[in-house]
């Protein structure tokens, strides 16, 4: 199915959505990140000659993807850290999609994260009787993530 865009063109998404076995447990209004890392190591060597200093790369740190959306009813994403916070890791490592869908509803973008789970969720502020939305925010910590198609 062709989403009318070039694949030069930069990606533009109006919702993200986080699925596990099919089932579309969260939708966010803002990604705030993806992060992917290798820690760089120093490496000397030398011969008769001189001393070479290079860069390597060294231990790749666990990808993480940060997530904001308004508070809602659904208990999902908490129920899933909750899992985290009782100590339960291997039943709350979930491998998971986050889609990324454009204004007209299609998806742009899939991502498949492996083995991922809820580091950190985070409620906003809010005062009564204000008129702002109570936001929520999690953090998705993952083993591998893997850009599988648009």
């Amino acid at each position: 199915m062709s989403t009318g865009l070039d694949q030069h063109d930069a990606l533009t998404a109006a919702r993200f959505s986080i699925t596990i076995d099919g089932y579309e447990i969260a939708s966010f209004s803002e990604l705030s990140g993806i992060t992917t890392e290798v820690e760089p190591v120093d490496y000397l060597s030398s011969n008769d000659k001189e001393i070479i200093f290079k860069k390597l790369p060294g231990k790749a740190k666990p990808p993480t993807v940060v997530l904001r959306r308004g508070k809602s009813g659904g208990m999902e994403l908490w129920a899933w850290h909750q899992s985290v916070l009782t100590g339960n890791i291997t039943g709350a490592r979930k491998s998971c999609s986050l889609v990324m869908y454009s204004f007209d509803g299609q998806p742009v973008a899939r991502y498949y994260l492996s083995h991922a789970w809820p580091s950190k969720l985070e409620i906003g502020s809010l005062k009564a009787g204000a008129t702002e939305v109570l936001m929520e925010t999690v953090t998705l910590v993952c083993e591998h993530i893997q850009r599988v198609s648009a």
